[in-house]
């Protein structure tokens, strides 16, 4: 199965129902959760959300709502004026089964941003039998019209440059974060790095709340941070998901800002972790 599903029970009657069908006998689990006819998809919803998890994969969830008395099976789902092109989708040769009050996570790679006006939010879903429907679709944290704010923007800096994370350089407790600002077509117009924000892993050395930047580049060049951990739990290490994604807050020649995410590699994730560990003391 590709990617993950979370699956929740909205009720404790659906849930008891769940735990009682994992006690019964083969014979009785179809019984327990009928499936839903395809031309009656009433109930059924998909809703957009994002975890942490998803961040650095640029992942969203299609999380799919089945609001209804009976089981729906899905082999597929996408967003229809999502903002995204191809259309954000879910698919997998092993469909999902979404028991009646239950909702199952389906995720979906951001594709490339289309920067124009966006129609109404739909989902589409392919069900078992191979019939597609039709159903409501909802961001209701506002999390697609977030994302696809920062991707046009992300594209429209990117004719001038792109910032990547290129280098860690520790020393006992501190280390060297180096970005290169690599020039794009529009390089002479020149782009302003204002200020990089500090992350669950990495803090500014001085104890400032961001590395104040204020460097203006019109050719490519780098970017120099010196970091200390941020937090030394080492709950906090392990859980982290986003400790290595850099949120750089830039100004472009005609005075538009926004800001771009400098990803690290994985080694250089890697290497980030087992520093912070040891710059902790935790070894």
């Amino acid at each position: 199965m590709i990617g993950r599903r979370r699956a929740a029970t909205v009720s404790v009657v659906a849930a008891a129902a769940v735990a009682l069908a994992g006690c019964s006998s083969p014979a009785a689990s179809p019984a327990a959760t009928p499936t839903l006819r395809p031309a009656a998809l009433a109930g059924v919803s998909v809703r957009v959300v994002q975890y942490r998890s998803d961040i650095p994969l640029r992942h969203v969830q299609l999380e799919v709502v089945n609001g209804s008395a009976h089981g729906v099976v899905v082999a597929a789902a996408s967003l229809r004026g999502s903002g995204w092109s191809p259309a954000l989708r879910w698919s997998d040769d092993d469909p999902a089964e979404v028991r009646a009050g239950t909702t199952v996570d389906l995720p979906a790679v951001l594709t490339t941003a289309s920067c124009g006006a966006r129609p109404a939010l739909t989902a589409g879903l392919r069900l078992s039998d191979g019939t597609t429907r039709t159903v409501p679709a909802t961001d209701s944290h506002g999390t697609l019209a977030r994302l696809h704010e920062q991707d046009c923007f992300g594209q429209a800096a990117a004719r001038t440059a792109t910032v990547a994370f290129h280098a860690f350089r520790a020393e006992g407790r501190t280390a060297e974060v180096l970005l290169d600002v690599r020039g794009g077509p529009d390089v002479a117009q020149g782009l302003t790095v204002e200020r990089v924000l500090p992350t669950t892993l990495l803090s500014p050395r001085s104890g400032d709340e961001t590395w104040q930047v204020g460097r203006r580049l019109t050719a490519s060049g780098t970017v120099a941070l010196q970091a200390v951990p941020t937090r030394c739990d080492l709950h906090a290490v392990a859980e982290d998901k986003v400790g290595s994604v850099l949120p750089v807050q830039v100004r472009l020649a005609d005075g538009r800002s926004g800001t771009v995410d400098a990803v690290a590699p994985k080694p250089l994730k890697d290497r980030i972790l087992a520093w912070v560990v040891r710059a902790c003391g935790n070894t």
